[in-house]
């Protein structure tokens, strides 16, 4: 793994930090850890810049933080002015939060999937709640400070507008673009020389919170007409395939991630390998959950205080607590090993989740496509 080096000293989670990465080749690109513009242990979004015929930016931060990134371009020379390009990875608000502050200074163009414009388009917030309303456990989250920040993300974003549509397999400017959706469904891992810019794909010490597979029929309509058919984009599944076909992309690739890049004063350097550390995470997931229904049937909120027993959780948490856990009973109804007793086969509230005396959700994912 290529060691960056510092070029600008930050905090011990890598906010304000300006780091250089460079390949043997010579390319180079340049990490900014730009703050996050709320409280949180995740640390700073790492914005990419790649110096070339133009000026790219990938991932340039969340709303309200766009100084930060200004103060990092300028210590490379360059004010946001010159920024020509701006790359999502998807459209979560620490991603693509930035994007209308820079477009407005700078003019620049921005590139995403084809299905981030069409959910630039939709109203998330009111399909997302079409199910979720459904779920016991959710009523304390709506009434969170990040409700309110996620509303407000969503109404900015429609100001926006994609210059450059991409689709898998891309290439444009010695960038190519991988869709790699699961975590969210417009998701791209970027290659550019030995790098790859994965978002919150691939990520070091965390894992990506996987999407719910229900939102897919909260969304369905809104999307292309090739996504149309069948689910391929939402969900523990597709997550699971998206990390697997990255993970056998080799292992000369020096992997940058959105988050975590550099935690602890130290920088945590991963190849694409840690795809497949991460499909295991979610498999272990899966088999402390047949652990727990084993027992017997639970629903979903208690399931979920019953996983996650050792971490104290806020509403905020909570909420993604819960998702996280709903995802992956939604693979193994799937899969066979679990079904959802009431509420017609969904997890809403009053369902109770039975174990069905199989674990066949290992040979699933070992069997399962890229």
């Amino acid at each position: 793994m290529l060691e960056p080096e510092i070029l600008k000293r930050g905090d011990d989670s890598g906010n304000r930090m300006l780091a250089r990465y460079t390949a043997p080749s010579g390319a180079k690109v340049y990490g900014i850890g730009v703050p996050q513009s709320w409280k949180t242990p995740l640390g700073p979004t790492w914005c990419y810049v790649v110096e070339g015929e133009q000026l790219t930016v990938v991932d340039p931060g969340c709303h309200g933080s766009v100084q930060h990134l200004e103060e990092g371009l300028a210590h490379i020379g360059y004010s946001i002015n010159a920024v020509d390009r701006i790359v999502v990875t998807h459209g979560h608000m620490d991603h693509d939060g930035n994007c209308l502050a820079v477009v407005q200074k700078s003019g620049a163009q921005l590139w995403a999937h084809e299905i981030y414009c069409s959910l630039l388009r939709a109203d998330r917030w009111e399909r997302e709640m079409e199910w979720r309303r459904d779920i016991s456990g959710l009523e304390a989250f709506e009434n969170t400070e990040v409700v309110g920040r996620i509303k407000e993300h969503h109404h900015r974003s429609q100001r926006l507008s994609v210059d450059m549509t991409v689709t898998d397999g891309f290439t444009a400017d010695g960038l190519t673009f991988y869709h790699t959706p699961g975590h969210s469904p417009d998701e791209l891992c970027i290659q550019f020389d030995q790098f790859m810019f994965s978002g919150d794909h691939v990520l070091p010490q965390i894992s990506p919170h996987p999407s719910v597979s229900r939102s897919y029929n909260s969304f369905r309509t809104t999307l292309p007409e090739s996504y149309r058919s069948s689910n391929e984009i939402y969900g523990l599944k597709a997550l699971l395939r998206s990390l697997k076909r990255v993970a056998e992309m080799g292992t000369d690739m020096d992997v940058l991630p959105a988050h975590r890049a550099y935690h602890q004063s130290k920088f945590n350097l991963i190849g694409l390998e840690r795809a497949g550390e991460i499909v295991d995470h979610h498999r272990q997931r899966c088999h402390d959950l047949i652990d727990i229904v084993r027992r017997g049937p639970a629903d979903l909120p208690s399931l979920t205080r019953d996983h996650f027993s050792h971490r104290e959780l806020d509403d905020s948490n909570f909420f993604l607590a819960l998702t996280e856990v709903m995802s992956h009973v939604e693979f193994l109804q799937e899969t066979g090993d679990v079904s959802v007793i009431g509420g017609n086969g969904a997890q809403v509230s009053g369902a109770q989740i039975h174990w069905n005396g199989t674990e066949a959700f290992d040979g699933f994912i070992e069997n399962l496509e890229p």
